[in-house]
């Protein structure tokens, strides 16, 4: 510091006696004609060596062309910022001159300089001022005569614009400092703003009343503590400041307490004309506390000196800035030594024009335009049109040369800031047109790049990706493709034996509720995004709402409600010993599945009348972005609901899964159905045990959050393809395979064996069983003792062909009643005296023998008795007690087992096939297909037990049946006959008609 001092003082020299030459030699040896205009000078900060120094190159090169010469009139030393003083040392001036005063520059601060303005009105004198000025004096209706070589403040706030604009920050807040000068520039940029097509934004605008001395320090800290948090809650990213030094300080301290700054945050404030540095003013803050605030921090200042070097100075202002560029003296040394040549340029015009210098300020001073030591130098309006500097405050390392260049981090300690000079706004050759930004360093950013004004609030519609819903509807798609197959399948093959005895009806209705289940699939992904015309999209939604809901109910109740129909006819069968119910038809079951459906419809349609499900639009809470928090996602979705949707679908849910965990239990109680017969009734469990886990683990879903959009939509269509897609191959595959081994319904069913006895009812073992046991020996034996006469019989035609002849051909049935009790006698009677068969020359066919207990009136003519040819072909029984009720019959038919042609084909039931069995020891039997017309009408009846009822053996032929069945427990099937009986008649064994 001592060498600039030194340096500053030997110019000071240099200076002064070059000025005290010049005046020696201007006083004698130029022309004494020269007119000499005094400039008056009111100085109030310091001296301007700047000023005699263009004076002189004023007088020796410009002036000296036309005889004028400019005589400095200064104040003696400086006057402080003080009105009073300030205005008696104009007063004196104006007193004490010889001459007229006919212009006054100063320096002079705000108060004093509107002052004084204020009084050179009434003198209509004209004031320049070279400093910084309020832009209450811009006012021309007020001051009229006031102008100044400054850019303005309103020059600040263009150039501010043009910042924004060039970062696209369109929202930003204000914060001024109470007074004239700050409130006035926020005003002022203000309009600016509103007036721009660009419409910017003033998001936040706050004042700030600082007040000095200690006792209102608190107050301060707490007023801008508070005002900054209103900032960060409003969101206010670009933040513009105008304050004077000391608030900055304090303001930047409470900015590192509250976290505004870095990344996020901007700060552009009203830059200084000073050397010095001001953040370093004592707060509570450490100076790295204020070095991390301030760092990054914008500001607009006017240049001290022009740093264009494109421009083309003349060799004066070369000279200037040799000799004064390097001084460290006055900030507005350079525009005192512009404000001369100014001056010099107007009284060349005046005297041109011969205009007084009051009209050459006015009328001559917007044509002035020429390049100083502050750049190019032009007025518009009484101000000045200059360039004004956008520079950076940056956070850098002390080096050892005192140099401060290297970036300093924000975790690193011991930093400096220095300023960095980044854009220079200069104007092009319109004075209307806006400053342009020219860059001269790169910014150094906190982040990536310049903060965003604002959080980008990006509205985001939620819905169903269209990848994933494509991937369901064509999944849904292959799922209907296979049920319109099975479909089709089970429609064609529907007269199938293994088909039609698995209730072809219910299958197609589980099939239609699967297909419904699919359609609901693709109804649950369909969403707003997919519609382009937005005028129909509400209307459309409101429709599709609540048709997802009919159609998952109704689809749920045909593919279940059947599946549940037949586990539960299973269930009955297997467990109900009740001798008296009847069968339970297909119809039955269908009745079953229209009252679930009724059920579901009546509760649909009061739910639609009451509470109707339509489309809502719901606003979730924003989030921002992890990787970017300058980017807040404002989510919305459509859902579909009702006002009261919770309790509907409680009570849905309460009678869906009741339902649901009713078949569950029918179908464990008879998970051990394994009767070919009941061919899909084991699948029919399995789908059903399908169908509740999948139900149970999809009503889970309703905990996933809502903005788990895609994985709940994912889930639900999981289980309802996995349930649905089980389902139908579980109850459909299995037919598929059946007729794919056996097409044309050749393979006879097996008869009913009870493999349930010992899971689903046991049997308490009695005397009475024990008797029925020791009797069904004894009909085994008589089984036997017939099947070894039959051989016999068979080995003797077989070595006597004659015997055979000796058959009647003839049709006839003895009546059991026209038999004596000697014809049991023992040696005496055959079974097969009973009924002694012919050989029809018409094939025929017996699948089932009934004895009714009803009387039935012989139908057989009396004329047509059997006679009996060939004693030897007769076997009698010697053993009357085997004689009983129902093994007449059973004997019976053996014997016209024994008697029938021996060829014995299974296949279709087509003609000139036979086919026969022998029925179970029941009570009764039934032919289902006769093709004979001549079978008997009349087999045997028993004459033993005169005091029972007679018991029939009737075999018709496309005739109806006596209704009144007596039933009876044979012991050798092991199966109830009302359980025989039900099967026959629900077609689980072999249905009436075949």
């Amino acid at each position: 510091m001592g060498t600039e001092s030194f340096r500053l003082f030997f110019v000071l020299i240099i200076v002064l006696l070059y000025s005290a030459l010049a005046d020696y030699y201007y006083h004698h040896h130029v022309n004494a004609n020269r007119q000499r205009i005094i400039l008056n000078g009111l100085f109030t900060h310091s001296q301007y060596p700047s000023i005699h120094f263009a004076v002189e190159q004023v007088n020796s090169q410009l002036l000296s062309q036309i005889n004028l010469e400019f005589y400095l009139n200064e104040t003696k030393g400086f006057i402080h910022c003080d009105v009073g003083t300030s205005v008696k040392t104009f007063f004196d001036m104006i007193n004490q001159s010889s001459l007229p005063l006919s212009v006054l520059f100063t320096d002079a601060c705000q108060n004093v300089l509107s002052y004084i303005s204020d009084t050179a009105t009434y003198f209509r004198l004209p004031v320049i001022s070279f400093t910084d000025i309020d832009l209450s004096l811009s006012a021309k209706d007020r001051y009229p005569y006031f102008y100044h070589i400054v850019p303005s403040d309103h020059a600040h706030n263009l150039v501010r614009k043009q910042l924004l604009q060039y970062f696209n920050w369109t929202r930003f807040g204000l914060i001024y400092q109470h007074g004239s000068k700050y409130t006035l520039v926020a005003n002022d940029l203000s309009n600016l703003t509103a007036m721009d097509k660009k419409q910017f934004e003033v998001n936040l605008t706050r004042g700030l009343a600082y007040r000095h001395g200690l006792e209102w320090y608190a107050d301060n800290g707490q007023y801008m503590q508070t005002l900054l948090k209103d900032f960060k809650a409003r969101d206010v990213r670009i933040i513009i400041a105008n304050f004077n030094q000391t608030v900055a300080t304090h303001m930047f301290c409470q900015a590192a307490r509250e976290q505004v700054y870095g990344s996020r945050y901007q700060w552009i404030i009203l830059g200084y004309p000073s050397l010095s540095t001001w953040w370093n003013e004592p707060t509570d803050c450490s100076m790295q506390e204020i070095v991390r605030a301030i760092n990054g921090t914008l500001q607009t200042r006017v240049p001290r000196l022009s740093i264009d070097d494109n421009e083309n100075r003349s060799e004066y202002i070369s000279e200037y800035m040799k000799q004064f560029s390097e001084l460290e003296n006055d900030y507005f040394d350079a525009y005192a030594y512009d404000t001369i040549w100014s001056l010099a340029y107007l009284y060349q015009s005046q005297l041109l024009s011969n205009q007084s210098i009051t009209e050459v300020f006015k009328n001559v001073l917007e044509n002035i335009d020429f390049n100083g030591a502050t750049g190019r130098v032009r007025y518009s309006n009484g101000g000045r049109i200059g360039e004004v500097l956008i520079e950076q405050f940056v956070a850098c390392r002390m080096m050892k040369d005192e140099t401060c260049t290297i970036p300093c981090y924000e975790e690193e300690e011991d930093c400096h800031l220095t300023v960095v000079k980044v854009f220079l706004a200069k104007y092009l050759e319109s004075k209307d047109d806006p400053p342009i930004l020219y860059k001269l360093n790169p910014i150094m950013w906190h982040g990536n790049g310049p903060p965003r004004d604002r959080t980008n609030q990006t509205i985001q519609f939620e819905h169903i990706y269209l990848s994933v819903f494509i991937s369901i509807s064509i999944c849904s798609g292959i799922g209907l493709f296979i049920s319109c197959t099975f479909l089709a399948f089970n429609i064609h093959f529907r007269s199938h034996r293994y088909i039609r005895m698995s209730s072809p009806t219910l299958n197609n209705l589980i099939l239609g509720g699967c297909m419904l289940a699919y359609i609901s699939m693709i109804l649950m992904g369909i969403n707003s995004s997919l519609f382009r015309i937005r005028l129909y999209v509400e209307i459309i939604m409101n429709i599709i709402c609540p048709i997802r809901v009919w159609i998952l109910c109704i689809s749920f109740t045909l593919a279940f409600g059947s599946m549940f129909s037949k586990t539960w006819r299973v269930h009955s069968i297997f467990t109900n010993i009740n001798t008296t119910k009847r069968g339970i038809h297909d119809s039955r079951l269908l009745v079953i599945v229209g009252l679930l459906l009724f059920i579901d419809l009546i509760f649909l349609i009061a739910w639609q009348i009451f509470d109707p499900i339509q489309r809502i639009l719901v606003y979730p809470a924003s989030h921002r972005l992890k990787d970017n928090q300058d980017i807040e996602i404002i989510p919305y979705r459509e859902e579909c609901k009702s006002k009261h949707m919770s309790l509907w679908i409680v009570v849905l849910i309460l009678y869906k899964g009741l339902l649901m965990f009713y078949g569950s239990f029918l179908s464990w109680k008879t998970r051990n159905v394994t009767i070919p017969a009941l061919n899909d009734s084991r699948y029919i469990g399995l789908s059903v045990y399908i169908v509740f886990i999948c139900c149970t683990l999809g009503s889970l879903v309703v905990f996933i959050p809502s903005e788990q959009m895609q994985l709940s939509y994912f889930l639900r269509s999981f289980f309802i393809v996995i349930c649905t897609t089980a389902t139908v191959c579980l109850v459909f595959v299995p037919k598929v395979i059946e007729v794919y081994r056996d097409p044309h319904s050749k393979k006879k069913q097996p008869k009913i064996t009870n493999r349930l006895q010992g899971h689903v009812r046991p049997v308490i073992l009695t005397i009475e069983h024990l008797n029925t046991a020791l009797a069904d020996n004894e009909d085994l034996k008589l089984v036997l003792s017939m099947q070894e006469q039959t051989l016999n019989r068979l080995s003797d035609q077989l070595n006597n062909p004659q015997t055979g002849k000796n058959i009647v051909t003839e049709p006839y049935a003895v009546p059991i009643a026209k038999l004596n009790s000697d014809d049991f006698s023992e040696d005496s009677f055959n079974t097969c005296a009973l009924y002694y068969p012919f050989v029809d020359p018409e094939p025929f066919e017996l699948e089932r023998l009934i004895v009714y207990d009803d009387e039935v009136d012989d139908e057989v003519d009396e004329e047509e008795e059997p006679t009996i040819e060939d004693e030897s072909s007769v076997h009698f029984i010697t053993n009357d007690n085997l004689l009983q009720p129902g093994r007449v019959a059973r004997a019976v038919s053996l014997c016209l087992f024994n008697k029938v042609p021996t060829e014995q084909l299974e296949g279709p039931e087509t003609p000139g096939t036979t086919r026969y069995s022998i029925p179970s020891h029941n009570n009764h039997y039934r032919a289902s297909k006769l093709t004979s017309n001549s079978l008997f009408r009349r087999a045997c009846q028993n004459s033993l037990s005169t005091d029972k009822r007679k018991q029939n053996l009737t075999v018709s032929n496309n005739e109806s049946l006596p209704k009144k069945v007596e039933h009876l427990y044979d012991g050798l099937v092991l199966l109830d006959e009302d359980r025989l009986d039900e099967m026959i008649e629900t077609d689980l064994v072999s249905s009436s008609n075949g």
